[in-house]
């Protein structure tokens, strides 16, 4: 399986600050704004929606994700946007 890193990113969202549901919310909406095989980026300093509710989101849609935890705390989720 390809890793999202280094793809190119399409679109970049920053959720900072934002817990449930407006994690998944915003994610989902950013989503509808990119076209399909286009990838974004979500930031997030909100743990459960990093290693939760946004893959799961993700997994219900098969969208591929993959988190990474930054050295801050924050998180960076990159979500390809399947056909």
């Amino acid at each position: 399986k390809m890793g999202l890193t280094g793809c190119n990113i399409d679109k970049v969202v920053n959720i900072s600050g934002k817990i449930c549901p407006y994690t998944v919310m915003e994610t989902r909406d950013a989503l509808k704004e990119i076209g399909a095989g286009q990838v974004l980026e979500v930031i997030t300093d909100y743990k459960p929606a990093a290693t939760e509710s946004i893959p799961n989101f993700c997994e219900k849609k098969k969208y591929p994700v993959e988190v990474i935890e930054n050295t801050d705390g924050t998180f960076r989720l990159l979500i390809k946007k399947e056909e």
